[in-house]
């Protein structure tokens, strides 16, 4: 059994440069890692964009007519072959989300498409009315 000191080490063992394991001074792992993240980034880069298609829906007939959802979007969307399908919506309580929740990509896409919509809508910068 051998001693050990406050600090936790053993008393009486060398810890000479030569007993010391390669991979705990850092070189060789830290090369490692470095182009472990080089090699993801890259892969990230050479996926396509996602494609999305927004189309608006009733939003009465499906929700209900005590619902306050006011505009109701379905968004697909195709990555890689594979399709999704969102469903966005716009409430009155909640804002714009979407089944997948808030941070969902298909949230700005319905939020895109139903903002231009009602751009031109209302008072002029000014105060007045549109003709």
């Amino acid at each position: 059994m051998s001693r050990v000191n406050k600090s936790g080490g053993k008393i009486g063992k060398a810890t000479g440069p030569s007993q010391r394991r390669p991979e705990a001074r850092g070189g060789s792992a830290r090369k490692s890692r470095l182009k472990g993240r080089s090699k993801a980034n890259s892969a990230k880069a050479s996926t396509p964009p996602a494609q999305f298609r927004v189309k608006e829906l009733n939003a009465q007939q499906k929700c209900g007519p005590g619902t306050s959802v006011e505009r109701l979007f379905r968004v697909d969307e195709t990555a890689e072959g594979a399709a999704k399908a969102h469903l966005v919506f716009l409430d009155r309580r909640h804002g714009w989300y979407c089944e997948h929740g808030v941070e969902c990509p298909a949230v700005g896409q319905a939020k895109r498409i139903g903002q231009a919509d009602r751009q031109h809508i209302g008072r002029t910068n000014n105060g007045g009315m549109r003709a």
